[in-house]
């Protein structure tokens, strides 16, 4: 796993544009889906879908984000949002993670 840019051997075939914005800011619209009980997620998942939705059941890796939040972000319900931070490319290891958005928060 890496934290940065990926190595010059990164084995998936991403396109161009999305290689080129590895350690910037992005800003990128979804749903939560919590990875705990807490009002207040400082590690979560942005999904492209809304969680539960019966049409998208299997989320592609493509699909969605792992966002760190170390201030956190309030759950809103079922309401998409904006979320802002250091865009991170993954998928080095066994989690699924093909993208990780660090220092991030709500816009």
């Amino acid at each position: 796993m890496y934290l940065s840019n990926p190595p010059a051997n990164d084995r998936l075939q991403r396109p161009a544009g999305v290689k080129s914005l590895a350690g910037k800011q992005i800003k990128v619209a979804g749903w939560i889906m919590p990875l705990d009980k807490a009002a207040n997620q400082k590690r979560f998942v942005l999904l492209a879908y809304p969680p539960g939705c019966p049409f998208h059941v299997h989320t592609m890796p493509n699909q969605f984000i792992e966002v760190m939040a170390p201030a956190g972000v309030q759950l809103n319900g079922s309401d998409p949002m904006v979320i802002a931070g250091t865009l991170q490319l993954a998928g080095q290891d066994e989690s699924g993670i093909l993208y990780r958005l660090v220092n991030a928060k709500k816009v």
